[in-house]
């Protein structure tokens, strides 16, 4: 079989089949890979700021709580979105998992630093009592102790400084 006139044979090529289609493009980034390290990143940083609490409770305001609480998110949400931005690659729905957990660490950073504090300043008992009796008191107090305002606040810094930050670099290995 002869090719059409005007057309020159391919060099390597059997007449009569088409030319093969090359590979298709490698996909750069792992959506898993960005999970599991923001997972990581997140746990870390979640017993971190619950430490941090810890630490300082005798001589923290409540201005001062609120302060610490923005930071961390901004923090984490740097932290975790560098990570996911790095392995997520460009594909944006790898940052959205990692925005989430990023979220929730801060929600759950401060819930455990309640509980911790309540452990140290009244020991098991206050502890079991509150947990008999208010079991929703560490939700209570991010929402409460950090006013609604800045609790969404470091929500939205969190989520919205992960997905961003991911962005930015994911973007910028293309």
């Amino acid at each position: 079989m002869q090719p059409p006139m005007g057309q020159p044979m391919q060099p390597m090529q059997p007449p009569g089949y088409p030319m093969p289609m090359p590979f298709p493009p490698q996909r750069r980034g792992s959506g898993v890979k960005a999970f599991l390290l923001s997972w990581l990143v997140t746990g870390f940083g979640a017993t971190l700021f619950a430490g941090l609490l810890l630490a300082s409770y005798e001589d923290l305001s409540k201005v001062g709580l609120r302060v610490m609480y923005v930071v961390f998110a901004l923090v984490l949400a740097v932290a975790v979105g560098g990570i996911a931005g790095k392995t997520g690659g460009p594909n944006p729905g790898a940052y959205v998992a990692p925005a989430l957990l990023a979220m929730f660490a801060v929600f759950m950073g401060t819930c455990n630093g309640y509980v911790f504090v309540l452990l140290d300043a009244g020991g098991t008992d206050l502890l079991e009592s509150m947990f008999e009796h208010e079991p929703g008191a560490p939700a209570e107090f991010w929402w409460k102790g950090l006013k609604a305002g800045f609790a969404l606040l470091g929500l939205a810094v969190a989520g919205g400084g992960v997905f961003g930050m991911a962005s930015m670099i994911g973007k910028k290995q293309q």
